[in-house]
């Protein structure tokens, strides 16, 4: 991890449903609507603006390293990254029931085409990860490729902080500790009006897909278990600094 430097340019990589929408209304309060610049894909799908960066902008939205339109391909001198991570089996139902959702809306989605079932969705999903990298993977979402023979270098340089969706607000607290921002009052989780799943358990309707999903997918798991070290590693030096009052 990395001390955040505010006169450079930071990336903050939202990667789909990991509470981004929750993160972008924090962001927005950190570095104001003039300094906080929007990565997202036009309402007819047109790629991203690149922006012009410059220090203290913080850029948030999706980015995908293996469609090309990765972090690094939009601004290769970026050295100064957040993220959120979630557990991957609910991140993967999740992502499942939102394209569907998407579709419904009359947002076009090529890979929901052929109307895959889950089991069929699952063994695309896990033939890309043996073939090389799926787009779908949380893991193309970051600006690098993560070693499969070491997942826990992941986060080792260019990450200021890194947030675990299961944990949000102490994520919160720690990120607003590396960036020099005050964490928000009160609860920091804003549920998305439009996932018709955002309450409960998204995985409950597939119990028997975990295990099975743990064995295709491990190095996210990997991944995931080295952003939830960071982030109690980022914790730990909010709660130093902020020590309950007796």
């Amino acid at each position: 991890m990395r001390s955040y430097d505010p006169s450079l340019p930071l990336v903050s990589l939202h990667i789909p449903k990991t509470a981004g929408t929750s993160l972008r209304s924090t962001l927005v309060d950190w570095f104001g609507n003039d300094r906080l610049l929007l990565h997202y894909r036009g309402h007819q799908g047109e790629a991203p603006e690149r922006f012009d960066l410059g220090p203290g902008h913080c850029v948030h939205g999706h980015f995908n390293r293996v469609r090309g339109i990765g972090a690094l391909d939009y601004y290769p001198d970026t050295r100064q990254f957040v993220t959120f991570l979630r557990e991957p089996f609910a991140r993967f139902v999740s992502q499942w029931r939102y394209l569907h959702f998407q579709q419904r809306m009359g947002v076009a989605v090529p890979a929901l085409d052929d109307n895959p079932t889950f089991a069929e969705w699952f063994a695309r999903r896990a033939e890309a990860m043996t073939k090389g990298e799926d787009p779908f993977s949380f893991l193309a979402q970051l600006p690098r490729a993560v070693p499969a023979d070491n997942p826990a270098s992941a986060f080792d340089t260019d990450y200021v902080a890194v947030g675990i969706m299961e944990d949000y607000d102490n994520s919160v607290r720690a990120m607003a500790t590396a960036l020099g921002f005050t964490p928000p009052a009160g609860s920091m989780h804003i549920n998305r009006a439009d996932d018709p799943h955002r309450n409960g358990d998204p995985t409950a309707d597939f119990p028997e897909w975990r295990e099975p999903h743990q064995k295709a997918f491990a190095l996210e798991y990997a991944v995931y278990e080295a952003g939830r070290s960071r982030m109690l590693e980022g914790l730990a030096k909010y709660q130093a600094a902020n020590p309950p009052q007796l």
